[in-house]
Order: C-alpha cells, then sequence, then structure tokens
C-alpha cells in the first residue's frame, strides 16, 4: 500500500492534481464536435447556368420566424441579384449586388410568403451559379 500511495505522489507532483485525463479527453471530444458542426451539410444544393442577359429566380417558402442559411457562388462571371421576400402583402429587400461572384448569410423570415433570389447576367458569357441551402423552409421553387 505505501508502495501505490508514494507511485501515486510521484505521478501527482509529476502530472499535477486533479483529473487531468478528463479534461484532454473534453478538449478533445469539444474539438470533434466543433469540427462536425463546421461541417454540417447543406440541405439542397441548386446550379443552374445562365447565359448572357438571361435571368432566374430561387424562392424559399418560409414561415414567419424561420430561419435559412445560404451560400452561393458565380461561375465563369459576374451576376447581379436581388436578395427580397414578399408575402401576405407585406415585402423586404434583404441585399442586392451588381458584379458579385459569391455571397453568403442568412435569411430571417419577419413574415411567412416567398423569400429570396432573383438573378441576372450582364457578363457576355455564360454564368453557372451553385446555390446551397439549410435551415428552416418548407419549400423550394426553382422559376426560370
Amino acid at each position: 500500500k505505501q508502495e501505490l500511495a508514494e507511485e501515486a505522489e510521484q505521478d501527482e507532483s509529476i502530472h499535477g492534481g486533479g483529473d487531468q485525463s478528463s479534461s484532454l479527453l473534453d478538449a478533445i471530444l469539444g474539438l470533434f464536435v466543433g469540427t462536425a458542426h463546421a461541417q454540417e451539410t447543406w440541405t439542397d444544393t441548386v446550379t443552374f447556368t445562365l447565359p448572357p442577359d438571361a435571368s432566374a429566380e430561387i424562392k424559399l417558402v418560409m414561415a414567419e420566424g424561420d430561419v435559412a442559411e445560404y451560400a452561393w457562388v458565380a461561375e465563369g462571371g459576374r451576376i447581379n441579384f436581388d436578395l427580397h421576400a414578399h408575402g401576405g402583402g407585406q415585402s423586404i429587400d434583404y441585399d442586392r449586388g451588381r458584379g458579385a461572384s459569391s455571397g453568403e448569410g442568412s435569411i430571417d423570415a419577419p413574415f411567412a410568403g416567398e423569400h429570396g433570389w432573383f438573378w441576372r447576367n450582364r457578363d457576355d458569357a455564360d454564368v453557372t451559379v451553385t446555390l446551397q441551402l439549410r435551415g428552416e423552409y418548407s419549400a423550394l421553387k426553382q422559376i426560370n
């Protein structure tokens, strides 16, 4: 018993007191959980190509209070966009851009309705847009 007590005392002086194995384990698990959260998959991905001067609309059907996250990228050129919503006699403009090549953020629906994008290709070449989505919405509509 005395030998075990001496070993325990030596271990404590070398490694410190307390249960460090559980704090190390907590740190490792926290790293994995954080990484998994950062790599959450997108629920929907929509890709379409717009010839010069063509346009497209993508709408999310959302209830009041719903939140959806998005990320989009335009390849082959730049694009104009208008992120807006309408429904129940209400409307809102979230964001607009000219000559953009990407965008990301979230939509916090202040009212029920269709929330989404209108894109127009003002370049001289085809532009391919890829939109990734996740969050709270009941339907995804593509209007070309």
